[in-house]
């Protein structure tokens, strides 16, 4: 068969995988006729559940989902999603983020009911009239989503193409900065990870920056070259995923510690909305990361196949214990799973003197770069309306991050409390936890912050930290982890050295890169040919067999980013990043 015939074919089968898909061809539903638990002040009234349906049967639903994919596509089956399902009277079809599978819809006109919309797509969506307007369906559908009208008035204002209507719904909304400052963590989950039984077994050496790392994971290395099963152990890795992740799997460690969070156009921004361009910026944190990685190859630790695995490459080597280091504890997970009977082994973010350690980011206007819309073919718009509601209600938000009231969870002495088995099982397997309870599983659509405090109780959504300080049954590595740094938990440890002046905690006010817009035509087609170049000469780069070979493919790269336009396009998103960062000022 020639090479055209097996492209029209596959496009075939994409597109019979999508009409499929989107038919809601799911079967039998589980819907019950139970209805919600009453509050605990013994009111019978639920606030925010809608009617549910006269004939019982559930609207089926799809919902596309975000860049950090559920475990399946698909109709969900935990306890918190089903929950949800019953109370609302639908029946939801998850879609995972596929940028290539969305064009296919984009293209057909047949999107999913509700969607996660990304700011690369807001202007297409909106003027290629894919998504609705929503002002009167938030006026008579979204009662929750009404009690934010600044996060509200200002997407109608700044994320609507110049249509001054509400196409987009803000998400994450109503958290700031002061709500979090002082909040205790229990862990600080990104950055740069380590396996902490093999550094103990090196007697702790000192890591003041990323070459003192590099050294590091060269020591562990040489000690366990393979894993159990005689595969090779690298001490560096990363993966490719043009369409969603982009560049980011190969800077953030880097930026995160230099105190900076990503942002659209190439850009990093630090916790006072200071801003500059990674690639123009020779002595920034990509060029670094580059360097960084440059290190890690010539010494041997490199991953070969960072370029060119994906991300479930990656993770399947994360879980089999073959990278010594990693990226974010959500990606770890399975390697300390696999861990869990090893003494003092596990994965933990390790504190640089004199850098700086990611706490989180938060925006009373809602979460920068993403936003909920419903498709303009959609067949039940209120319906859509309804669920997207229900993730800005008090209701809403406590099913998706506590659980079920009397199954999950309790009130003890007027206090939202988690059972004794909820914890135990999220602690003895948390990945089986989150499949089978659902609760954090959703944590991408919630409607507001997990720091906004529930009316109902006056306590934040995130019971997490508080309890896990509280209640958790810590893992050797983790207590030995504290206790080398003199504290009582993980997090506790890092906020001690934070005190003392040995690092530095972040917390940013994304709230400056929500408007930032959609760079005109001819400013997107340079940032596609510089993400291009980027991807082809990276490998070189990094890849380089000297220093001196290093400094040339850098030089050639930063010359050709200039042919390619980059100076126009960091003058384009220079005042683009301004203008927003003013207008949230205001």
């Amino acid at each position: 068969m020639d090479k055209r015939k097996v492209i029209l074919l596959l496009l075939s089968v994409a597109m019979i995988i999508f009409i499929v898909g989107c038919s809601g061809k799911s079967g039998q539903s589980n819907v019950s006729t139970s209805s919600p638990k009453a509050d605990h002040e013994g009111s019978e009234e639920v606030q925010s559940t809608p009617d549910s349906n006269a004939n019982n049967e559930p609207v089926k639903l799809t919902f596309y989902y975000s860049n950090v994919p559920l475990p399946s596509d698909g109709v969900q089956k935990d306890e918190v999603i089903k929950e949800l399902e019953n109370r609302l009277g639908v029946q939801i079809e998850f879609i995972n983020q596929n940028e290539d599978r969305l064009k296919l819809m984009m293209a057909s006109r047949e999107l999913p009911d509700i969607m996660n919309v990304f700011e690369k797509d807001y202007k297409q969506m909106i003027e290629g009239d894919l998504i609705l307007p929503l002002d009167d369906l938030v006026k008579n559908k979204g009662k929750d989503i009404s009690k934010y009208p600044d996060a509200l008035d200002y997407y109608r204002e700044y994320v609507s193409a110049g249509k001054n209507k509400l196409f987009l719904l803000p998400m994450q909304v109503g958290a700031t900065t002061k709500m979090v400052e002082n909040q205790p963590f229990a862990d600080y989950g990104a950055g740069y990870l380590i396996r902490w039984d093999y550094y103990k077994e090196l007697n702790y050496p000192e890591i003041k920056n990323p070459d003192d790392l590099l050294n590091v994971l060269k020591a562990m290395q040489e000690k366990h070259p393979t894993t159990a099963d005689g595969k090779k152990v690298y001490g560096v890795s990363s993966f490719v995923d043009k369409a969603g992740w982009g560049l980011w799997p190969f800077y953030i460690q880097m930026s995160l510690t230099q105190g900076y969070l990503e942002g659209a156009g190439n850009y990093v921004l630090d916790a006072n909305n200071e801003i500059y361009n990674l690639l123009e910026n020779e002595d920034g944190a990509f060029w670094d990361s580059m360097k960084y990685f440059f290190k890690a190859n010539q010494m041997g630790l490199l991953d070969p196949e960072s370029f060119i695995q994906k991300l479930d490459q990656y993770q399947n080597k994360q879980t089999n214990l073959q990278i010594l280091s990693g990226i974010g504890a959500w990606w770890q997970a399975g390697a300390n799973e696999a861990l869990k009977d090893v003494e003092n082994a596990g994965f933990i973010t390790i504190p640089m003197e004199n850098h700086y350690i990611y706490k989180t980011n938060v925006s009373s206007l809602g979460k920068a770069g993403r936003a909920f819309a419903i498709s303009k073919n959609t067949k039940n718009p209120e319906k859509a309306m309804e669920v997207l509601n229900y993730l800005y209600s008090d209701e809403g938000m406590a099913l998706l991050t506590r659980g079920i009231e009397g199954k999950h969870w309790d009130y003890v002495n007027k206090l939202p409390t988690f059972k004794d088995s909820v914890l135990k099982q999220r602690e003895q397997n948390y990945q089986e936890y989150e499949k089978t309870t659902g609760i954090g599983k959703y944590n991408l659509i919630y409607g507001l912050s997990p720091y906004v405090v529930n009316s109902k109780d006056q306590t934040s959504f995130n019971l997490f930290t508080d309890l896990e300080i509280k209640n958790t049954k810590w893992k050797g590595f983790q207590l030995d982890f504290a206790k080398h740094y003199g504290g009582a938990y993980p997090a506790d440890a890092i906020e001690k050295l934070a005190a003392q002046g040995k690092l530095k905690i972040s917390l940013f006010d994304t709230s400056g890169g929500i408007a930032i817009g959609t760079a005109p035509d001819e400013i997107t087609r340079i940032d596609d040919a510089i993400k291009d170049y980027m991807w082809k000469t990276m490998p070189k780069i990094v890849l380089a067999k000297s220093e001196t070979e290093y400094e040339a493919e850098k030089k050639n790269a930063l010359n050709e980013l200039k042919k390619l336009g980059l100076d126009k396009s960091k003058a384009y998103w220079d005042k683009a990043w301004q203008d927003s960062i003013d207008r949230v000022k205001k």
